[in-house]
């Protein structure tokens, strides 16, 4: 059995989910030796109702979600550890990482691995979560950036770590582009959390009111919500800018990809991305992007080839980004046509389908051999960065 925990996969949007989706979709469609095996994904935060209404395709997975009930997740890990064999381990988050050592306490042939999903796991984690990491058989990380906080911050073995970027599994017919005519439209999507202030929004609100003498016919939308959303919209009422802004909430899919289509540029300078799945989703729209030069951004945006980098906390160099991509039409098709072609080449949901075979296969002993493996890591990273 290949047994794989995952925090939130089907009721939320946001990098996590969609990583963690990307895992589902390709262990669904696996062949050769992985299309046999027992596969089995415990959601903790997803109810079950969730999980039916989109998993429904996925007909080579058996589905469990928990509603929460870690108590619950924890007793079911248990049954299956003391009445099934279980060959391998996917745990998805740092938080469930403990998790492998009861599977190894209990099965000591088994193998679990850790995905290593940025912020959370670039700082010292806690005791028992960070000793989970030191005995994985392998980690995931989805950055170079993360790979390096990661092994730094907790004493991890380097060579057990492959990165494995983050894709997306949009469709190119979903990718047709229609900026707006009498406007320059700004497009932010993130969760608006007080935890998370370092996304940046409140840094281009800042920018907004110098951009707005140049470019009067600016407007910025800005998708998500949070416990922070209200100081976001008190702080563009008190610059003078709420009537540039919308605040547009949690939106479905469908009006996400409207946004995408419509705006001119997307902005998210953010201090600590451990990759930037919104990116992807700008560059599948062909959308130039301005994001700070921290983080994981730079090995997703190319300063000068798919956007603008700017320094963090940088209000005067924002706004000199903004202004300068809302006056060059041609400079924004450069750019935006460049993140398509980079999106396709470097970040296509089947280059992550082929990456995650050899890691997964290596670690059943299926396929790659141990020198080969050895080099994964290393290879995909280029392939990413590069």
């Amino acid at each position: 059995m290949i047994l794989v925990f995952q925090t939130t996969t089907f009721a939320a949007h946001g990098g996590i989910p969609a990583y963690n989706r990307l895992v589902c979709r390709t262990l669904n469609e696996l062949g050769g030796p992985l299309r046999g095996c027992d596969k089995r994904i415990l959601i903790g935060q997803d109810r079950p109702t969730n999980v039916a209404d989109e998993a429904r395709d996925l007909k080579n997975i058996s589905f469990e979600a928990f509603s929460g009930n870690r108590q619950a997740l924890m007793w079911r890990t248990l049954g299956l550890a003391l009445h099934q064999p279980i060959e391998l381990a996917l745990i998805g988050h740092v938080n469930y990482a403990p998790f492998g050592l009861v599977l190894k306490r209990l099965q000591p042939r088994a193998r679990y691995g850790v995905i290593l999903y940025g912020i959370d796991a670039w700082q010292r984690l806690a005791p028992l979560k960070r000793r989970a990491l030191q005995k994985a058989d392998f980690l995931i990380a989805i950055s170079e950036t993360t790979r390096k906080n990661a092994v730094a911050a907790n004493h991890l073995d380097d060579a057990r770590v492959f990165v494995l970027p983050n894709a997306l599994a949009w469709t190119v017919n979903n990718s047709v582009s229609t900026p707006t005519v009498n406007t320059k439209q700004l497009l932010s999507v993130c969760r608006l959390d007080k935890n998370e202030q370092y996304k940046g929004i409140d840094l281009v609100l800042r920018a907004l009111p110098e951009v707005a003498g140049r470019i009067p016919d600016l407007k910025y939308v800005v998708v998500g919500a949070g416990s922070d959303l209200e100081r976001h919209k008190t702080l563009a009422t008190d610059l003078g800018v709420a009537k540039y802004v919308e605040f547009a909430g949690n939106v479905s899919d469908e009006r996400l990809r409207e946004y995408y289509r419509h705006s001119d540029i997307f902005i998210m300078p953010s201090a600590a991305e451990g990759f930037g799945f919104v990116f992807l989703e700008a560059m599948h729209y062909a959308k130039p992007v301005i994001a700070a030069n921290s983080g994981a951004t730079p090995e997703v945006v190319r300063d000068g080839e798919t956007g603008l980098l700017v320094d963090y906390g940088n209000v005067e160099q924002l706004g000199q980004a903004i202004t300068s991509l809302c006056l060059d039409p041609e400079l924004r098709k450069q750019f935006g046509t460049a993140g398509q072609l980079r999106l396709q080449t470097h970040f296509s949901f089947e280059q992550f389908k082929e990456r995650f075979d050899r890691v997964i296969s290596r670690e059943l002993g299926a396929r790659a051999t141990p020198t080969a493996a050895r080099d994964i890591p290393r290879a995909i990273s280029r392939g990413a960065a590069s």
